[in-house]
């Protein structure tokens, strides 16, 4: 009774049972720490060696991995990918309210739409690739332990007094830049592309003078946006022959995050260079990148060519690494098959064929597989066409703002240009034509014959007599 009064008495301890409030050393912290938190389910299937056989990862994702993984382009709006960006290039006290509001907006984004979406891997004309599967759980999302909500209730309610902002410490770290890697592209702590851009968005033209950076973060999808397919299609197939991964057919004309982050790479090698080619391309009315693009294009053509020389003059064929237990193992195997037996002065005198043989079973296959139609053959093939002009086996295709319709090549047209395409052999059946081919193998097998032949005779022979005693009996 009296322990019930007291208790009565007594105010209840606030706060036992919750978490102690995180701290952040500064926004930028907040910021990274934020969206690396995993908040959002997702099962991803990745391709096997069978349809059957995939692999599977089960995990909560963060909004950096949904971000800057391209498989998950499709679950995430071009306006969430807009507020993340300015987040990320502008991290300062009101970045903590659009953390919080961008959280929620990646799940509506994700939870509105469609759940599952399947993203198709490159492949070649013949062989497409193998796809993946990514699919959003949301009640796994949502009945998590410390759900999204949950977390973005924590950034809400963080406190910022203690936090150093990011322009009391800018002189101690003006230099740094937090450099981190995305799709292939380098984003910087700048809102313009370019490490000669400062901080506020300027760089030094030709005169020297300050004027605003010709590329801003952002401008990798926005300077493209309002153009047709057909002019889409046409920077597409610059952008493959400067190094940019091919798109496939079904991607023509449509500007996705692999275009944007390829030409993130052309508006850095434009802005830092040191011709200020993008202050002549917009003195002479061209996008700022033109010539950065063409000198990419030229760049990748001439170190093709090059390569191209260079593997006729067989400067790249490396000899390769292979093991006596190799070499000794392909010998027998290749004995075995030519029906003679090798001694070990055989071995090695015949071990180099047999390293030989190892080298030009990868040339070969190596050749093979560069005869193969890829989507890069294809886009470089593809031309406008009057429709009257399609030939046998061209297809056409119309994009938006073209008077003629786009054809792509024939399956022949791009087998032509490859070539002959080239016999693969095993290195068991080039190191076994190669001894077939030496005298004292053939002397060999040539005595094995008449032995057989011997053999033959004398079994041939006593089978004869064994009949004619039994017929005497």
């Amino acid at each position: 009774m009296e322990d019930d009064l007291i208790d009565e008495l007594l105010p209840e301890e606030e706060g036992t049972t919750e978490e102690p409030q995180k701290k952040y050393a500064s926004i930028a912290e907040l910021i990274s720490q934020s969206f690396a938190q995993p908040l959002y389910f997702f099962t991803v299937e990745t391709p096997g060696p069978t349809k059957t056989a995939r692999g599977t990862i089960e995990k909560l994702w963060s909004i950096t991995e949904v971000m800057e993984n391209t498989d998950f382009s499709e679950f995430i709006s071009d306006k969430t990918r807009a507020k993340y960006a300015d987040i990320v290039a502008n991290p300062n006290v009101d970045a903590q309210a659009k953390v919080v509001e961008l959280i929620t907006d990646v799940y509506d984004d994700i939870s509105t739409g469609k759940k599952q979406y399947v993203v198709e891997a490159e492949g070649t004309f013949t062989q497409p690739g193998k796809d993946t599967i990514i699919t959003f759980d949301e009640g796994k999302t949502t009945g998590a332990t410390f759900s999204y909500k949950d977390f973005a209730e924590g950034v809400e309610n963080t406190s910022t007094e203690e936090i150093v902002l990011a322009e009391e410490v800018e002189e101690a770290s003006k230099t740094a830049q937090d450099i981190q890697a995305a799709q292939g592209a380098i984003r910087t702590s700048h809102p313009t592309w370019g490490y000669k851009t400062t901080k506020q968005g300027y760089i030094q033209n030709s005169a020297g003078d300050l004027v605003r950076a010709p590329f801003w973060k952002g401008n990798e999808y926005s300077m493209f946006s309002d153009m047709d397919p057909s002019e889409v299609f046409a920077l597409q197939q610059k952008m493959v022959r400067a190094g940019m991964k091919a798109p496939t057919v079904e991607q023509y004309g449509q500007w996705s995050d692999t275009e944007a982050n390829f030409m993130s790479a052309v508006f850095i090698k434009a802005a830092d260079d040191t011709e200020f080619s993008w202050e002549k391309d917009m003195a002479a009315g061209l996008p700022a990148y033109t010539t950065a693009l063409q000198e990419l294009m030229d760049e990748v053509g001439q170190t093709e060519d090059f390569i191209k020389l260079l593997n006729e003059a067989n400067y790249l064929q490396s000899e390769p690494n292979v093991s006596p237990a190799q070499i000794q193992q392909l010998l027998d195997q290749a004995a075995a098959g030519l029906g003679i037996t090798l001694t070990a002065q055989n071995l090695v005198d015949y071990g180099n064929l047999a390293v030989q043989a190892y080298g030009q079973a990868a040339a070969l296959e190596k050749d093979f597989q560069g005869s193969l139609i890829t989507d890069r053959d294809v886009i470089l093939g593809t031309t406008y066409k009057d429709i009257r002009a399609v030939g046998e086996g061209e297809f056409p295709r119309y994009l938006k703002g073209a008077a003629v319709p786009l054809v792509l090549p024939s399956y022949e047209y791009l087998m032509g240009q490859k070539g002959p395409q080239p016999e693969v052999k095993s290195a068991l059946e080039i190191v076994t034509e190669a001894l077939e081919a030496r005298p004292e193998i053939q002397q060999q097998q040539a005595a094995n014959e008449d032995l057989q032949d011997i053999k033959y005779s004398t079994n041939l022979f006593e089978a004869s007599m064994g009949a004619i005693e039994l017929g005497g009996n």
